[in-house]
């Protein structure tokens, strides 16, 4: 159907919320006195400090993280690369166990009774290291009949102890998140990142061999867990004043069995291709794949981020009106689609090139790999939106449901397609399971939001904006 370009303005403002025909300097004048009036705000400066703390410690990850993988890629071979990344994948699905969705419950308590501090943390610290070296002596066991080698056990045995057994002390970071000191975790993040980046930068000079690798990880997670408890006792007082109750500890227990069985799907969700591959097709395959995955995923932050800087004025838009509400959903949504796109058409079709230029020749295989990966950001993109709305909404069991299908589809397909197109085939199946499980089963969400409508629409946000620049050049020359 054809629309004459005011009623197409119309329809645009109406589905999308874009504005048209204010003055670009009131604009700009209205934006300058928001800005001055909340830097006198005493909250929004400290917030807007533990955002930017956040932020700048993931991009130092990102950026270093990425960096020292591809020089211990470049140097370890598709082979060695592809073993210390199946272990650690293995050992990633099991640590949902051992955390036992402590951390998630520890949050909502530091913030409704952060009187009670020593408690919760003594109570979850004795949890986790319990169920950790519970899982940690069954992973041992199981590694010891089904490894053929004393190098596999050995990975097993360190990977999973610098997960399952000093994990838990990540649990005074999300002490210091939940009393916004984001800057003491990012410190303790940053000082580790840096010391270990020259550490394997360092065992790369001098020849060191994929065990050393795997005693590099642990000793960084050693001293991960020191930094964390050194500024807990400069700032908050010493662990040893951690008391552990029986009765958070009896509630902990009953509210985690759901957090530990959706933490399990989503790493399953995450992990369970590569796990497939190694177990299917040999290490090889996995080192291609692993490559391919931390190019693509690389950007999966910024979502995130998204989510926490505009999430709360929808949220406060659903407090004053429905029909605002949704209307900033889906300016949410586009911009969710707009941004995956500028990142997976260019990656998806530079691919080769990419993984060539920066993992060389020998991780050629790596690049049709990617060329598929690219493309799952964009249901990532729109999948972490619609989890914020599902949480607005406390739509938890459809949430949990779309996750556990995605898991159920990414594991079928992994079987069907990995004996047949080997990496190909996994990036085809995560493609697939993740549009099922973040777009297409928004389909059966029943309500007056019409998300899965808001997300199609989205699809084609990129298009909807360059016919709008366009229709506002054509009433110019008018």
């Amino acid at each position: 159907m054809h629309l004459d370009n005011s009623l197409y303005l119309i329809f645009l403002q109406k589905e999308h919320g874009f504005l048209f025909g204010s003055p670009l300097s009131n604009r700009m004048e209205s934006l300058r006195l928001v800005i001055a009036k909340a830097k006198k705000h005493q909250g929004f400066r400290r917030y807007l400090g533990n955002t930017g703390w956040l932020f700048g410690g993931r991009m130092l990850q990102l950026v270093l993280g990425l960096f020292v993988s591809i020089a211990v890629a470049r140097y370890l071979g598709p082979s060695d690369f592809g073993l210390f990344n199946f272990v650690l994948s293995i050992v990633a699905l099991l640590a949902v166990l051992g955390n036992l969705g402590l951390q998630a419950l520890a949050k909502r308590q530091f913030v409704e009774e952060p009187d009670c501090r020593d408690d919760i943390l003594g109570t979850c610290l004795v949890l986790s290291v319990s169920a950790g070296l519970l899982v940690y002596a069954c992973l041992l066991a199981v590694a010891s009949f089904v490894t053929s080698s004393n190098l596999d056990f050995a990975l097993f045995s360190l990977l999973g102890a610098s997960s399952l057994l000093f994990g838990p002390f990540k649990l005074i970071e999300v002490w210091f998140q939940s009393q916004v000191r984001s800057d003491l975790a990012v410190t303790a993040t940053g000082i580790s990142l840096i010391v270990f980046s020259l550490v394997k930068l360092g065992a790369i000079y001098f020849g060191a061999s994929v065990l050393e690798f795997a005693y590099i990880s642990l000793v960084s997670a050693i001293s991960f867990s020191c930094l964390l408890i050194y500024f807990y006792k400069k700032h908050f007082g010493s662990v040893l004043r951690w008391r552990f109750k029986h009765t958070i500890a009896s509630d902990f227990l009953k509210q985690c069995w759901p957090l530990i069985l959706s933490g399990l799907a989503i790493a399953v969700y995450m992990k369970i291709d590569q796990i497939m591959l190694g177990t299917l097709l040999g290490q090889e395959a996995v080192g291609y794949y692993s490559v391919a995955v931390k190019i693509s995923s690389v950007w999966y932050f910024i979502p995130a981020i998204l989510a926490t800087s505009l999430f709360p004025a929808i949220m406060n838009a659903r407090k004053r009106s429905r029909k605002l509400y949704v209307g900033r959903l889906q300016q949410y949504f586009d911009l969710n689609a707009g941004l995956s796109y500028l990142i997976c058409v260019p990656l998806s079709f530079a691919a080769p090139l990419i993984v060539d230029l920066l993992f060389g020749d020998e991780f050629s295989d790596s690049g049709p790999i990617l060329a598929v990966q690219a493309w799952s950001s964009l249901f990532v993109f729109l999948g972490v939106a619609r989890g914020e709305y599902l949480v607005a909404e406390k739509l938890f069991k459809f949430s949990f449901c779309c996750t556990v299908l995605g898991a159920i589809i990414n594991i079928a397909l992994n079987y069907a397609l990995i004996p047949v197109h080997g990496g190909l085939g996994a990036a085809i199946a995560t493609l697939v399971s993740y549009a099922v499980s973040a777009f297409l089963s928004s389909a059966f969400l029943r309500n007056n939001d019409n998300i899965f409508r808001r997300q199609v629409t989205s699809l084609f946000a990129p298009c909807l904006l360059f016919k709008m620049q366009k229709l506002k050049i054509n009433e110019t020359d008018k």
